[in-house]
């Protein structure tokens, strides 16, 4: 192998070719994947809970399977043995100068000889890095037009258009892989961290292919857990509501180096920020108040503990002379961050009453309490949180496909 110095002095030149292949329609997650297979973590050994890990090597429990730059006869028995896999080529080639040209002939006789031992076997680049100061002159601490060109989408492009050059098709690609901890973005700028996400995602899926957050985590974030905490569930939640991205893999699953938002403590136990990766949907609104407004219309307002998830409320009627409520309709509300359903139109004489919870693609979070109740009442009321005096129990819990009968 060429010394990667030598690399770039090389094939200078590959950062000035043009796209020369045929740029792939988009594709998109077609897909349920589980929450714990989406939300992963880097670990030396492999753990399917309560994170599941991705090791630095072969391992059959996984179908994610981590190599080197060659493919020598471990993995190519692997291989054989072990059908269908999806290969990773190796780490971080632009962190250690490796030019894209000469990055392109290593992937192109990787996936030929993988492939000759399984040809049904899936193949994915190494993720490239963020952009950073490694193999651009200084500055090492302000960013320069380099640090885009030699890593991320930069390198990306130059790989693809380098492979076109050598071979005269598109690279096989079944994932595309990008690292991204927000190293360059203030401690809470997730909408400049999330911007370069998007883009990776756009630049993958216009190149051919999904991408795989193949290393992330916001951890030059210095801040105390439970800040980290609200941060990492706004980003959990814009990763797993793009259908472009197919797995997240964080860093760290333990402190190896110094970080800050590890995930798992060296006895076994989940760290504050391990929690939430493991299960970020355990908010629940609080202050939640039925208002009415005119004749039959009410609406659920509430305070949020968190501004990462949508809402969903349901409410709940006691018609004039019953004494249960009973549930009558659902209201998701779109978000994050809504505070209010729209106002819904209910029965004069109906009290109601209602409550809120927070959901995701993966599922709900536990209820609020019930709100008050109103009685409702024709003419207008003007916005009045006036609780209803017909006696009667509060609530009672009944499945939202449950309407009757009612519960004593």
């Amino acid at each position: 192998m060429i010394p990667a110095a030598l690399l770039c002095v090389i094939v200078s030149g590959c950062a000035d070719q043009q796209p020369t292949g045929p740029k792939l329609p988009g594709v998109a997650r077609n897909y349920n994947v589980a929450f714990n297979k989406f939300f992963t973590a880097w670990h030396r050994s492999y753990s399917s809970s309560p994170i599941q890990t991705q090791t630095f090597a072969l391992d059959t429990r996984q179908n994610r399977q981590w190599a080197n730059l060659w493919a020598d006869q471990s993995v190519l028995s692997f291989a054989s043995a072990n059908p269908g896999r999806l290969y990773i080529n190796a780490d971080e080639p632009d962190q250690w100068c490796i030019a894209p040209y000469e990055y392109a002939g290593i992937y192109h006789d990787f996936v030929a000889a993988v492939r000759g031992a399984d040809p049904t076997a899936r193949v994915s680049p190494a993720g490239f890095a963020e952009p950073n100061h490694h193999c651009c002159p200084p500055p090492d601490d302000v960013p320069t037009p380099c640090w885009s060109s030699m890593h991320s989408i930069g390198y990306a492009d130059q790989f693809y258009n380098a492979y076109v050059q050598r071979y005269g098709v598109a690279p096989p690609v079944n994932e595309w892989r990008f690292h991204d901890f927000g190293l360059t973005f203030a401690v809470g700028d997730l909408d400049g961290w999330w911007q370069r996400v998007n883009n990776e995602a756009a630049w993958s899926v216009s190149h051919g292919a999904n991408m795989v957050l193949g290393a992330w985590g916001l951890l030059g974030w210095n801040e105390p857990a439970s800040a980290y905490q609200e941060h990492l569930k706004r980003a959990m939640g814009r990763l797993m509501n793009d259908t472009r991205i197919n797995e997240a893999v964080y860093w760290a699953y333990e402190s190896w180096a110094g970080e800050a938002h590890f995930l798992v403590n060296g006895d076994g136990s989940l760290t504050p920020e391990g929690q939430t990766y493991a299960n970020p949907l355990t908010d629940i609104p609080t202050g939640v108040t039925i208002v009415d407004s005119a004749s039959g219309h009410a609406k659920l307002e509430w305070s949020n503990t968190t501004s990462a998830w949508a809402a969903e409320a349901e409410f709940w009627v006691r018609a004039p002379g019953s004494n249960p409520f009973v549930y009558n309709k659902t209201e998701r509300v779109a978000g994050p961050g809504a505070t209010q359903t729209p106002l819904d139109v209910f029965n004069v004489g109906d009290s109601v009453k209602g409550r809120v919870r927070y959901y995701n693609v993966y599922g709900q979070a536990a209820w609020s309490s019930f709100s008050n109740a109103v009685l409702m009442e024709s003419g207008e009321v003007a916005g009045k949180q006036k609780t209803s005096s017909r006696k009667g129990p509060l609530f009672c819990f009944l499945s939202k496909q449950i309407q009757s009968p009612p519960c004593d």
